[in-house]
């Protein structure tokens, strides 16, 4: 089977090494430029270049350029693991099979039982939003992409438990970056067969649709409880963009803390900027997590 892969993030490191492998990975696309997304991207080169996998770099997958040399590459399944952008018409029609794309929540199928303790919701920023809302469990969700947003059918999940008092967005991503290797690997028999799993959700709101968020949605507020603040330091962990407090007209923007007993223990914090810069410096934190 021929797959191409489509991916900006960590969440597509993980399960690259598992299409190679299996199937005939035949290009990956990514975006050309960091610092422009909400979320800092990843490069993926290294690994691109150990199994000889051509990478192509675009704006908008649904540019007509990318559309272009997607179809000409004829694959079988397309893979959209860690990326930003919604895959619109033509391009979502090209894979022979279909296009599978990745929701960082457990999408409730048709006929489940609804759990409040885990994130369920459709939308933006799922990974920001468990962590924010006090969630016990979130999950990955493989859906088939068609025009409705987060709509397809569920392909494959796996329930992901968080850390309540002290997980973060790094550590979540990296959470669920390893559940969409493992599903990917568990699955792939199905995949290779040519008849993968195609399971229908309910249709039920159970969780209000997730809006995107924005800077100021990242700003401190001292007159809230601490728990509160610490879990909206937390969701802005890098690769996201970090929660900030004003002081004396300037932004002052939190990187890491650590709340014990109801007292802040640690506080890590920036004078301005962007945190695209402690890239270099998690480096070596994400090969630990891909050990």
């Amino acid at each position: 089977m021929r797959a191409v892969l489509v991916s900006m993030n960590d969440i597509g490191r993980y399960p690259f090494e598992v299409l190679a492998q299996s199937m005939d990975l035949a290009a990956l696309f990514t975006v050309r430029e960091r610092g422009r997304h909400y979320m800092d991207i990843t490069d993926h080169n290294d690994l691109a270049r150990k199994h000889r996998v051509p990478t192509y770099y675009v704006e908008n997958i649904n540019e007509p350029e990318a559309v272009e040399r997607m179809r000409a590459l004829q694959p079988d399944y397309c893979f959209s693991l860690g990326w930003k952008q919604i895959v619109k018409e033509p391009m979502v029609s090209i894979p022979r099979i279909g296009w599978i794309g990745g929701h960082m929540a457990h999408l409730v199928l048709k006929g489940e039982a609804y759990d409040p303790a885990t994130l369920c919701a459709r939308g933006n920023e799922p990974l920001q939003y468990a962590i924010r809302g006090g969630y016990r469990n979130t999950g990955m969700s493989l859906i088939w992409v068609e025009p409705r947003i987060d709509l397809g059918a569920v392909f494959a999940r796996g329930l992901i438990p968080l850390d309540v008092e002290h997980e973060t967005s790094f550590t979540l991503l990296h959470k669920v970056g390893r559940m969409t290797s493992d599903l990917l690997r568990q699955n792939m028999p199905a995949l290779l067969s040519g008849t993968p799993p195609r399971m229908e959700q309910d249709p039920t709101e159970y969780q209000p649709y997730m809006k995107p968020l924005r800077p100021e949605d990242n700003r401190l507020d001292p007159a809230v409880p601490a728990e509160e603040n610490y879990r909206l330091i937390r969701s802005c962990i890098y690769p996201y963009p970090n929660a900030f407090l004003e002081f004396h007209g300037r932004r002052v923007y939190v990187e890491s803390a650590r709340l014990e007993n109801g007292v802040f223990t640690e506080f890590r914090i920036r004078n301005g900027g962007t945190p695209w810069g402690a890239g270099e410096a998690w480096s070596a934190a994400r090969g630990m997590q891909n050990a």
